[in-house]
């Protein structure tokens, strides 16, 4: 008779160490994920720290496109390949905003004739395109490709 009782106790001890060992590891799971979902996004914080100065001065510094690269090397292992890509391309046309951005400077201090007026309007212009361009992928088109990266798995 103590037995037949006996055999339901264990059975609910056996089923309350199975639970509470199932919510141990999905307790892991959750912190495994909060904490992956912390480094994603101090990431992007730092992308976006590094883009700031553009976005005030209009011009990009060496310190500027070296806090980017450092913020896009911290990135790597944290998002995929196409993200990875993304960024790169947007560092890209920050070393190239950078470059332009050097040569309007010594332009400035050149006398300069008409058509290098015309020239220099025109790499003004294109500086100002490479600036919105570094903008919108850095404020607008990265956050909808991370979206997919910032969602925790399903513990079930």
């Amino acid at each position: 008779m103590e037995l037949l009782l006996l055999i339901p106790v264990l059975a609910f001890v056996t089923v309350l160490v199975a639970f509470k060992e199932w919510l141990d590891v999905a307790h892991k799971q959750w912190l495994s994920e909060l904490d992956l979902f912390k480094r994603r996004l101090a990431a992007y914080e730092q992308l976006k720290t590094a883009v700031e100065p553009l976005r005030a001065r209009g011009a990009v510094s060496r310190n500027d496109a070296d806090r980017f690269a450092r913020a896009m090397a911290d990135m790597r292992f944290l998002f995929d390949k196409d993200l990875e890509l993304f960024v790169g391309g947007i560092y890209g046309v920050l070393l190239k905003k950078q470059e332009l951005d050097a040569l309007l400077a010594k332009a400035a201090t050149c006398t300069s004739s008409p058509a290098d007026k015309i020239l220099t309007d025109m790499a003004q212009r294109k500086s100002g395109e490479l600036a919105s361009q570094i903008a919108d992928g850095v404020y607008r088109d990265m956050p909808q490709r991370m979206e997919k990266f910032m969602h925790p798995r399903s513990l079930f």
